[in-house]
């Protein structure tokens, strides 16, 4: 049945003419001898599926011809059977938007990540996500077990090769209160071996203190050395 079909489609007009890479045979035996490619050009810099084409002069490097010598050849790209197996899919190194499930005694919520902004020396991630609360105020959370919702701000910079800041804002509301924690950390290389660490949390529960509202600070300096 296969060959019916075939000889068909071979009979087709356009099958009969002949293709600029090879003028002396029609169409179809051609294609099927694999002297016509069916392949659309590429003209980028790196191609999908480089690493199976014919070497050309773009993908060969130029050294003085020796006698004797076979010139190297320099793949546009790795072949992806030289780094994964086969059973495993390929995946993207990093994403510009997530999601997070997770669950414990305290918790259990769903979280929407987005990288806001992704540079060398400036990275800003915003969190939205809803849950259920366990546990009251455990893993700095509401005062009361029930829905809750949850938001958060991360913050990177770096200051060249000798400054480095972290910010991270966390928040959860729930039935009877909001829970705020902040937490603040500046990183300062003094030598090439010595840095000025500073951190500082900041606690706020809307229902502390009788329901007026609390809010703890605590802060530290160390230097760190490495050996």
């Amino acid at each position: 049945m296969p060959a019916i079909w075939w000889l068909a489609l071979a009979g087709l007009p356009v099958f009969q003419q002949s293709l600029p890479e090879s003028p002396e045979e029609p169409a179809a035996l051609a294609i099927a001898a694999g002297h016509v490619s069916l392949r659309a050009p590429c003209y980028r810099l790196i191609c999908p599926d480089a690493e199976w084409l014919e070497p050309t002069a773009y993908t060969t490097l130029w050294k003085p011809k020796v006698p004797g010598t076979v010139p190297r050849l320099r793949p546009a790209r790795a072949s992806p059977l030289a780094t994964r197996s086969y059973a495993s899919l390929h995946a993207p190194a990093t994403k510009r938007e997530w999601f997070d499930a997770e669950a414990s005694y305290a918790k259990v919520d769903t979280t929407y990540g987005m990288a806001a902004i992704r540079r060398p020396d400036t990275h800003v991630q915003l969190e939205l996500g809803t849950g259920y609360r366990l546990q009251p105020y455990a893993d700095y959370g509401t005062a009361a077990i029930g829905v809750i919702a949850t938001g958060g701000l991360r913050l990177s910079q770096r200051f060249g090769d000798w400054a480095e800041i972290n910010q991270r804002v966390r928040v959860e509301t729930g039935r009877h209160n909001t829970f705020v924690r902040q937490t603040l950390g500046v990183d300062i290389m003094l030598q090439p071996r010595l840095t000025l660490q500073s951190r500082l949390e900041v606690n706020h529960d809307s229902a502390g203190d009788g329901g007026r509202g609390s809010t703890d600070t605590q802060g530290s300096v160390n230097l760190h050395y490495a050996f």
